[in-house]
Formats: C-alpha cells, structure tokens, sequence
C-alpha cells in the first residue's frame, strides 16, 4: 500500500471515533430533551409558619402576631378613608439595614375578598403612636398595620396573611439600587385577638 494511502487510511481510522462519540453525545442530548429532562426544576413552596413566627423578607425580619377589627384608634384616618373600620394587624419588625429605614409597605399580603389595597393604610408605632416610624438597624420594633375596610363579610377567627418578599435590584432611573417586589416567602394564620391595638386607643373627649 502506498504511504499517502496508508496516512489517509490512519486519518480516517482516528477521525471516526471521535466521529461517533460526538454523534452518541448529540443523540443523548436530544433525547434528554425530548423526555423533559432539562425542564426547569419548579420552585419550591412558601414556607407556612406559626404567628409571631419572623420571616426575613429583605429589608426585615417581620413576624405578625394577631388581628382584629376595630374603629377607635385613628378615627380622624377613617373619616378620611370613607371607612368604618380598620383592619389591624399587630407585628414585630426588624431593619436589617445599614441605616435606618421606613416600614416597607408591600410586605404582608392580605385575602382578596377582604378588598383591600394591598398597602397598608397607616403603619404606626405602638410604644408612641408615632405614624411611618424610622426602623433603626438591628432594633426590635412592635407596630400595628391599619387597613381601611368596606363593607365586606367578617372574615371570622383567623387571618391567611402571605409574607411578601423583596430583593435589592439597579434602578434605571437614579443609578442607585431599590428593594422590588420578589415573590411570596411564607404564609401563616393569624388569630383574632380584640386586644390587637389596645395601646392605640383613643381617649373619649
């Protein structure tokens, strides 16, 4: 046999091989993905916690406590809502930030049939009443959420409330970063205690 025939036969011999195992490969590959097998992984459920149980959700640690409904704290706020009643809901919350911080607003999300925006109306301090508190970093703080309600069905005992997450993102319009919404972090049951707000009540003139 010639030498450039016996070259191109050792070329052919080596260059198949490989030939196959990426053809193998690529088959793997394909059927791989026609069996699903890249499908994404799905996410993992909210967690469900106890009352008073705190979860992290970016900016604090918040853990709900109780609810109620009642309409003699922030009555001056009711006239201005067109509502009769607030519905509240006592927590206690943490800034995990370097500097001191207002309650994030989207935080705890409440049943649609409630028909309530999903921010609270008022977020208020219970140690001095004061409205839109400053969070200190690391500082424990207990407040109370007011939702103005409408002329909606008792929602009975219990409250389903969701923990609302939020990350830091780039914002397009400072160059700076804010915190956005991120998705659902728990979900938890909360018990009807009247006393809920009790350190806000109003004195009768």
């Amino acid at each position: 046999m010639p030498p450039s025939v016996r070259a191109a036969a050792k070329v052919l011999a080596g260059t198949w091989p490989r030939r196959l195992a990426w053809l193998a490969l690529a088959a793997a590959v394909m059927l791989t993905a026609l069996t699903g097998g890249f499908e994404a992984v799905p996410a993992a459920e909210p967690a469900r916690v106890a009352a008073g149980e705190a979860v992290e959700i970016g900016p604090v640690r918040l853990a709900a406590r109780s609810w109620t409904i009642r309409d003699d704290i922030a009555t001056n706020g009711l006239e201005y809502a067109g509502a009769a009643a607030w519905l509240v809901v006592e927590a206690d919350v943490t800034a995990l930030t370097d500097a001191t911080i207002t309650f994030p607003q989207r935080s705890l999300g409440l049943p649609a049939q409630l028909g309530v925006d999903g921010e609270p109306d008022r977020v208020v301090l219970l140690a001095d009443a004061t409205q839109s508190p400053g969070l200190q970093p690391d500082l424990p703080a207990r407040v109370a959420l007011l939702w103005p309600l409408g002329d909606v069905p008792d929602p009975g005992d219990d409250l389903e409330v969701a923990y609302l997450r939020s990350r830091l993102s780039d914002s397009t319009i400072d160059a700076g970063r804010v915190w956005r919404a991120d998705g659902v972090a728990a979900h938890a049951t909360l018990p009807r205690d009247d006393a809920t707000g009790d350190a806000l009540v109003e004195e009768e003139s």
